[in-house]
């Protein structure tokens, strides 16, 4: 939204963090009073389809309270009008009612992570669970037989729980703000879907043309200095760094006693400063970690000192870790984490843990093998160098695919004529083959039995004569 805003755009963003000093043609509809944190270190015991219903219930409520906030009020009040709608595809669809009363202006999707089947169904995107690996689960593009079924079955349900569950709560919040919204049919009619993802940190798939892929776009060349403090405590890392965090939505606070117990001491015995990024009161300070509330990430990782970190398998942490060439060890708790950590092994840039296995020895035996070992290193740069060699930077490119829907804005030569047909259109062909099929092996069968019964009866007439001869 701020590289549309520097194109010149005038854009209006509504969002639980909205922008610190925005340009003037940006405006924030600031709706952090919804903001919530929450403990979710315990989301990890959840299956994946208990975790996607509690996830699309606690959104349709989030989203109610949201639509009829004296934000959004001022919002309509002000009379704006649109050219384009941007909206997250996750699990907000009842703000389908904005796009309603602003009298149906370009429909745009963004994903923040890899790609969900819904999303696809959007605009028509073939997605096959036999080859396409869900976030929900830590498969690979290689699955065997049991992780394709598994796969198969999710997906299957993810796509009828969001059309006639998560879909028809949605449609009844938008009737209460905006009568007669067609949540059903605004979701078929986006022009873009932007990934928030590639294929380097995923697994390559076929994709739409107005579907597309952009990774890093919260990393800049240009980020926030370090403190003078944390920059002091790495410069003299003689032995190297260490960098944990578990980003904004976990805390190390929050984790079992005896995991974090295991961490403290196996951190805390390593030659290498850990700069440890911790919400809490710890009650004990080893010489080597530095506990800090808050730091700027970026510029911890492009500290030529890190040599290692320590995370929990966030898609936007994983990239930035890759852009700056850092191996990883990942604790995944839910959601994508999973996904990701398998990603990590499959990419050989890291190790992973299990918060609820790990002891202090697996810590460190961990932590000194991506260290040590460079072929962690090694590999992590390559991929590093991949992302990096991009005839379009990420960015540019999704200013460019905005503006050009916006250019063109009925999309017919980037619609997919697959998104307009019903199940049954799609799937009569293969109907009509198989009724053929059948009927024909019925007949080849038929004949078959004449043929052998024409058979068994001229030899029973043949030994009939013999015998009377």
């Amino acid at each position: 939204m701020r590289a549309l805003a520097s194109r010149g755009h005038n854009v209006t963003v509504v969002s639980t963090i909205p922008l610190k000093n925005p340009p003037p043609n940006y405006e924030n509809v600031d709706l952090s009073f919804s903001y919530r944190k929450k403990d979710c270190t315990g989301l990890r015991h959840m299956g994946a389809y208990t975790l996607l219903h509690k996830n699309m219930e606690e959104a349709n409520e989030l989203c109610r309270e949201q639509l009829f906030s004296s934000a959004i009020a001022k919002l309509i009040a002000s009379n704006k009008t649109f050219d384009a709608v941007i909206i997250e595809q996750l699990w907000y669809q009842c703000y389908y009612a904005l796009v309603k009363h602003y009298n149906f202006p370009v429909l745009m999707g963004f994903l923040s992570v890899g790609n969900l089947p819904y999303v696809m169904d959007s605009v028509g995107n073939p997605d096959d669970p036999n080859m396409s690996p869900d976030m929900a689960y830590p498969f690979t593009n290689r699955m065997t037989i049991d992780e394709r079924i598994w796969n198969t079955l999710y997906t299957t349900w993810t796509r009828l729980y969001y059309r006639y569950w998560h879909l028809s709560r949605a449609q009844r919040i938008a009737n209460e703000w905006a009568l007669g919204t067609s949540v059903y049919d605004i979701d078929k009619n986006f022009s873009l879907v932007i990934l928030g993802n590639n294929h380097v940190f995923g697994y390559p798939k076929p994709l739409l043309p107005n579907v597309i892929e952009v990774h890093s776009l919260q990393i800049s060349e240009k980020f926030e200095p370090l403190p003078e403090d944390i920059r002091a405590f790495l410069d003299n890392a003689q032995d190297g760094a260490i960098y944990f965090s578990l980003g904004s939505n976990l805390q190390t606070h929050q984790l079992p006693a005896g995991p974090l117990t295991a961490l403290c001491n196996a951190l805390g015995s390593l030659k290498q400063r850990v700069l440890w990024k911790h919400d809490g009161n710890m009650a004990i300070h080893p010489a080597n970690i530095k506990f800090v509330k808050w730091a700027p990430q970026q510029a911890v990782l492009a500290h030529p000192r890190v040599m290692g970190y320590v995370m929990q398998g966030g898609l936007q942490s994983l990239q930035e870790a890759v852009h700056h060439s850092v191996p990883v060890v990942a604790i995944p708790f839910f959601g994508d984490q999973l996904f990701n950590a398998r990603k990590i092994l499959d990419a050989g840039i890291g190790l992973t843990l299990d918060i609820d296995s790990m002891t202090e020895d697996s810590v460190v035996q961990t932590l000194v093998e991506i260290v040590e070992n460079k072929t962690y290193l090694n590999n992590i740069k390559t991929m590093s160098a991949i992302i990096r060699d991009e005839l379009v930077k990420p960015m540019e490119r999704a200013v460019w695919s905005v503006e050009h829907v916006l250019k063109f804005p009925n999309s017919r030569h980037l619609r997919y004529h697959g998104r307009d047909m019903s199940w049954i259109d799609y799937y009569a062909t293969f109907l009509c083959l198989t009724v053929c099929l059948i009927v024909l092996s019925y007949f080849i069968c038929i004949l078959c039995i004449k043929g052998a019964g024409v058979f068994v009866r001229s030899k029973w007439i043949n030994d009939l004569k013999q015998k009377f001869d």
